[in-house]
């Protein structure tokens, strides 16, 4: 038996030292993304019990969760097939409870690091407040009892931020930031697979409005948002002309990706995050000339390449301009879901200082599965948290957001203004879409948050809890 641990002991300070390399990240980070597009190409339940089951061997071999940062990440992102309303998807939460308790296993053995949740507050209020208004919610009809669980949707998030805090032992910056990277790259393949296949339903691709199984068309784009910013701080640590390179092929992946979403909110938002991001690491880059000097060659590049062909620049900028602009900047609806979220909010004393609930009130709408009652989702941060958790909602949600942003900027400066930057243009983004609340996008930030969180407190020795 001594031997058995022995020979344990040495395996894992062998892989540890092996996840010292310097493209381990990168490397590993891909081959989990490339599993995530096979398994969401041809056979999702396959894909998410071999994520699964590789996290388990993982965490076995090296005891600490970070090195499952990109399979928590990556998880959801293999479902390819909608739901019934009236169907509770056995499967996916079976795999998922699976998953949990892979992690729970290994998350705790050295007792609960109060001290490291320096997110818990904000995010565990949000989570019991959006609990609380099912007991007056009376929505929820026979055969749509799959929407309870939207109730607990935020603690499922605080408990992945929970369990991923306590268990990441050590400082998780990198491969945070190379498993986002990723998710734009997955984003980008998912979104091209599903263009392709309805290309020849429409004169131009950028009328498609398509389904991927975890989400929209438009949400893919939200999430390319929110990845790109780990791709330049990647690119902004890069010190060699190689390395920038290859993380500005990412990024060009990335801008691909963004404009396959046909999102005129991703573009919008995308392509200002892009700008200020690029003109940001002229100053800040860890080798800023060779930076300067690669943006200056590429930026006349691509001058060159529009005048030489500015005929067909033009038409393809006026293309997209009719087609994706083809309203202007009208509102599409929001204006009506907003004033109907306000007033779900306005009902009562109790729902403007509670909430209505996650589920205030239903619609007929299309989904992957045909026409159906769904929750009504009012497009807005903001006017989601009133309506769903009512004032006190809204103070848990402003103090998670003060508590965001405080822990971001005790990290390593390069991080804070990329990720910072994204941070900003992702939540002015979601005033006027889809963000918090929905689970493809806080799934990933619980990990985020829980990574920054304990890259802060990665030197710090202060006791257990228990």
């Amino acid at each position: 038996m001594q031997s058995v641990k022995n020979m344990y002991i040495k395996l894992n300070t062998k892989l540890l030292n092996f996840t010292k390399k310097k493209y381990f990240n990168e490397v590993y980070s891909a081959l989990l993304a490339g599993l995530t597009i096979i398994g969401w190409k041809w056979n999702s339940m396959l894909g998410m019990v071999v994520m699964l089951v590789s996290a388990m061997i993982v965490l076995i071999l090296t005891k600490d969760l970070v090195f499952v940062i990109p399979n928590t990440i990556y998880f959801i992102f293999m479902i390819n097939t909608g739901f019934s309303n009236n169907q509770i998807p056995i499967p996916i939460i079976v795999l998922g409870i699976g998953y949990a308790i892979v992690l729970l296993l290994f998350a705790f053995k050295d007792g609960i690091h109060l001290h490291k949740m320096k997110s818990l507050y904000g995010l565990f209020g949000m989570a019991i407040i959006n609990i609380i208004p099912i007991f007056w919610s009376k929505m929820i009809q026979p055969g749509n009892e799959v929407y309870y669980f939207l109730y607990f949707g935020n603690l499922g998030y605080v408990l992945l931020y929970f369990i991923m805090a306590n268990g990441i032992k050590r400082d998780g910056i990198h491969i945070v930031a190379t498993s986002m990277s990723f998710l734009a790259i997955i984003l980008t393949f998912e979104c091209a697979f599903k263009v392709w296949e309805l290309k020849d339903t429409v004169e131009s691709i950028l009328q498609l409005a398509y389904y991927l199984g975890w989400g929209l068309c438009n949400e893919a784009g939200i999430m390319i948002c929110v990845s790109i910013p780990f791709i330049f701080y990647l690119l902004g640590t890069e010190e060699k002309l190689g390395g920038m390179l290859y993380q500005h092929v990412k990024l060009l992946v990335a801008i691909i990706g963004l404009i396959l979403t046909t999102s005129r909110g991703s573009y919008l938002f995308g392509f200002i995050e892009i700008g200020i991001l690029y003109i940001v690491l002229l100053f800040t880059a860890k080798n800023a000339r060779v930076y300067q000097n690669l943006f200056l060659v590429f930026g006349l590049f691509v001058i060159t390449l529009m005048v030489c062909y500015k005929d067909e620049v033009i038409r393809v900028v006026d293309h997209i301009r009719h087609l994706v602009f083809t309203q202007g900047f009208d509102d599409n609806g929001r204006k009506e879901l907003w004033i109907e979220g306000y007033s779900q909010w306005n009902k009562t004393t109790v729902t403007k200082i509670f909430g209505a609930g996650m589920v205030s009130c239903l619609m007929e709408s299309t989904t992957a599965l045909g026409w159906m009652k769904v929750p009504v989702v009012f497009h807005s941060t903001i006017i989601e948290t009133l309506a769903a958790g009512g004032i006190i909602g809204f103070l848990f949600l402003s103090l998670h957001f003060y508590q965001k942003y405080r822990n971001l900027k005790q990290c390593n400066p390069l991080f804070f203004i990329t990720i910072g930057v994204g941070y900003v243009i992702v939540d002015l983004y979601g005033l006027i879409d889809n963000t918090y609340h929905m689970y493809y996008f806080m799934l990933p930030m619980a990990v985020i948050f829980a990574t920054i969180d304990c890259s802060v407190t990665a030197n710090d020795k202060t006791k257990v809890l228990f």
